[in-house]
């Protein structure tokens, strides 16, 4: 029988009705930004070309997709953003040197704390050790999922294996399931790989899959600091196995050098991730100090990206954009408390309290936002 949340049918007839209310304002246009007022913007590897074509679009610059000419195949190379800029050669320096960083995950958001940027654009939000760092220096930060993605997992394309259960996957990490034949593949040793301490795949892994399960070590094993290296080691590892961000799977790498496996029989695919069926879906997030100038251009961008405009930008980048927006927190996990909560499972069913498995936990706030997210309950 389907159970239905009689708080969130009530919360939402009051928030169409208070929100309908409110004044709609013009988002008709992109903000007026120049190029001496341009922020100072970093963040994850993978979110470079969004970075990138948020300013195209902002400045006015035409731009192209190519692949970078690293290697002597050109289709083995990533794909980035090649701005065209019309502006004089040193407002090019200065938007490339200046105010378009390329520190990776963790560095931009030390970055941030340090105040040395004005604007990050990351694969996930603060991490723990990031949040401790704030702590440290007094700050706190503003952050906002802008943009769906999720956590990848790949092997090399010779490998049988299609599709693994969270809780075969959970094993072969563990140190539990060690060949391939366990989970329906050859018999062959598995290679499992992880990233380093504070990468943002990295950081996904470990609380989105792993949830407190103590990883084996695989010391031997470790891909190195490069968004690359999975795909470097699994293209030539038919026994690895590996995960990486989807959009950096399909949008930046796309050349069929690794392949990306199903969980829970649910396929790896964009639509899967725009739907939330796919189990580890995840966000994209911006961020910005609290103590910022809310008259500022960063935060004039940071409150743009969840427009309608800048979701199209998103959307644009090959990102999978957000159904709805979401709720506004801080570095400390605080924010307003929701005003109900319910859970839906993976058939559609609405429950008050979790049920064991696969489900979306919803969140209504007093601000008519919600915020969902996808978690792996225990519960009987």
């Amino acid at each position: 029988m389907r159970i239905i949340n009689r708080n969130i049918l009530f919360l939402s007839l009051i928030c169409a009705s208070s929100c309908a209310a409110e004044e709609t304002p013009d988002l008709s246009q992109l903000p007026n930004i120049s190029i001496s007022d341009f922020p100072i913007i970093d963040g994850s590897d993978s979110t470079d070309p969004l970075r990138d074509l948020l300013m195209c679009k902002i400045l006015g610059f035409g731009y192209k997709w190519e692949r970078r000419p690293f290697t002597q195949d050109p289709e083995a190379d990533i794909k980035e953003i090649m701005p065209e800029y019309t502006c004089s050669e040193s407002d090019r320096i200065y938007l490339e040197s200046t105010c378009l960083k390329h520190s990776n995950t963790h560095q931009s958001y030390i970055n941030l704390i340090d105040d040395k940027v004005e604007l990050v654009i990351a694969a996930r939000s603060t991490s723990r050790d990031e949040k401790a760092y704030a702590d440290e220096c007094g700050v706190t930060l503003i952050e906002k999922p802008i943009a769906k993605d999720a956590l990848t997992f790949m092997v090399n394309p010779s490998n049988p294996v299609n599709n693994l259960s969270i809780s075969q996957l959970q094993g072969i990490y563990t140190g539990e399931i060690t060949n391939w034949k366990e989970v329906g593949g050859n018999d062959e040793e598995i290679r499992p790989y992880v990233r380093n301490r504070n990468s943002g795949s990295q950081e996904k892994f470990e609380t989105l899959v792993m949830e407190g399960l103590k990883i084996a070590e695989f010391p031997e094993l470790q891909v190195g600091l490069t968004m690359m290296s999975p795909y470097y080691q699994l293209e030539d590892d038919k026994q690895g196995i590996g995960f990486s961000p989807f959009y950096y799977y399909s949008v930046i790498v796309d050349n069929g050098s690794t392949k990306a496996i199903g969980l829970e029989d649910v396929p790896m695919t964009k639509a899967n991730v725009q739907n939330n069926t796919y189990p580890y879906t995840t966000e994209v997030y911006a961020a910005v100090r609290s103590d910022i100038d809310h008259n500022s251009t960063a935060y004039e961008l940071f409150e743009f990206l969840t427009t309608p405009e800048g979701q199209d930008i998103v959307n644009e980048s090959g990102y999978v954009p957000l159904n709805q927006n979401s709720g506004i927190r801080g570095i400390n996990g605080v924010e307003d408390s929701p005003l109900a909560t319910t859970y839906t499972d993976l058939n559609g069913v609405s429950h008050i309290t979790p049920v064991m498995g696969i489900i979306v936990k919803t969140e209504v706030y007093k601000n008519c936002k919600s915020k969902s997210s996808k978690i792996l309950s225990t519960n009987k």
